[in-house]
């Protein structure tokens, strides 16, 4: 007949996950230089990534008060055509454009296709309705810029 395990015997099993971290932490003590790089770099990579979003968030937030002005400026203009509004706008929007991405700069390219519009020079306005349409963000921008070839009757 088997003989029957005590609680002794049984308390002295440790299980997995005490003789992983044991395991780690002897490599650790004998390999002391390796992971004292290992954190260094894992810090650094940390830093220039937080450096990095930092600075790209700076940058979306200049884009957005930008677009902010520029569209500010367009309502202008349109309570009052007499003014510099349709400069001051087509300014911030050619400044978001030129330097932001993605949605943003759709969102300004379409305005600028709008002032161009207006201005009644139809060529420019149709090349960038049609830049946008083929290279969207997102399909809204691209049912915008599809309005917008309609509107100047290039597109069915």
């Amino acid at each position: 007949m088997p003989k029957r395990k005590t609680k002794k015997e049984e308390e002295k099993k440790t299980d997995a996950f005490q003789s992983a971290f044991r395991r780690t932490a002897d490599w650790a003590k004998r390999h002391r230089t390796a992971c004292i790089a290992g954190v260094v770099a894992a810090v650094v990579v940390a830093i220039a990534l937080s450096g990095y979003a930092a600075y790209r968030t700076g940058r979306d937030e200049r884009a957005q008060y930008a677009l902010t002005r520029g569209i500010n400026s367009l309502q202008e203009y349109s309570a009052d055509p007499k003014g510099d509004g349709l400069s001051k706008a087509e300014g911030s929007f050619r400044d978001v454009a030129q330097e932001s991405s993605g949605g943003l700069r759709d969102v300004a390219r379409l305005y600028l296709a709008k002032i161009a519009a207006m201005k009644g020079m139809k060529e420019p306005a149709r090349r960038l309705y049609t830049e946008i349409d083929n290279k969207p963000s997102n399909d809204v921008v691209r049912s915008l810029a599809e309005i917008g070839l309609r509107e100047l009757g290039a597109k069915k």
